[in-house]
């Protein structure tokens, strides 16, 4: 029974390992990196609406972006018509992401978060785009802060676009959040736990067949 028990483990161990080295090579396993603007007095822009665009250029600090959050405040506007777009362009203009939240699901008061999920080039500049379409009235204002203080390590030696006229000093208040492969140097921690979960599972499953036993014994 040990033998075999031992067996299964050493089994499931190698195939642990495989999918570790697998996990690595392809960039399987991942963990989520945030970068969020530092605290400051928080300022607003009243209104992305009726062609009175936001825009944030920014550099990407990883490869795949998962979300963006921004700071909204929807309790002052009409919520049962319009929606808020969100668009990335590259720096050549061109169209990277595009997708929009109706007003009526954004917070009336705090962070929205955009599902995002585009892999990104390092090192190349990006636009962030915010507008309010099909609305009632002015729309949800949106959040900045000033940049010399306060704008993420993407947002550095960028301003604020709105309207298509630069804001001096100011930073869209704004987390970008990542999916990063993991460190080599963390597999190890995961090979670790896994072998003990995997013996945890052996050992209840043993234990499961022994109760079994005794009970068809009775």
């Amino acid at each position: 029974m040990e033998k075999g028990k031992k067996s299964v483990s050493l089994t499931l161990g190698i195939l642990l390992i495989m999918v570790l080295i697998v996990s690595d090579i392809t960039g399987w396993v991942t963990r989520n990196v945030e970068s969020m603007s530092k605290a400051a007095y928080r300022q607003r822009v009243d209104s992305v609406a009726f062609g009175y665009q936001l825009k944030q250029d920014f550099v990407p600090q990883h490869e795949l972006l998962d979300t963006i959050q921004i700071h909204v405040d929807a309790s002052g506007c009409a919520r049962d018509q319009g929606v808020m777009q969100f668009t990335i362009l590259d720096q050549n203009s061109a169209l990277v992401f595009c997708t929009e939240i109706p007003i009526s699901e954004l917070p009336q008061f705090g962070w929205a978060e955009v599902p995002v999920h585009t892999q990104l080039s390092l090192g190349q500049v990006y636009t962030l785009v915010l507008e309010s379409v099909g609305c009632l009235d002015n729309g949800p204002a949106v959040s900045f802060v000033d940049s010399r203080i306060a704008a993420t390590t993407e947002q550095q030696g960028f301003h604020l676009v709105y309207a298509d006229m630069e804001v001096q000093y100011s930073a869209l208040q704004v987390v970008f959040g990542y999916q990063v492969p993991i460190k080599l140097y963390e597999y190890p921690v995961y090979f670790v736990f896994g072998m003990l979960l995997i013996l945890l599972l052996a050992d209840l499953f043993r234990y499961g067949r022994i109760q079994n036993r005794e009970l068809r014994e009775k």
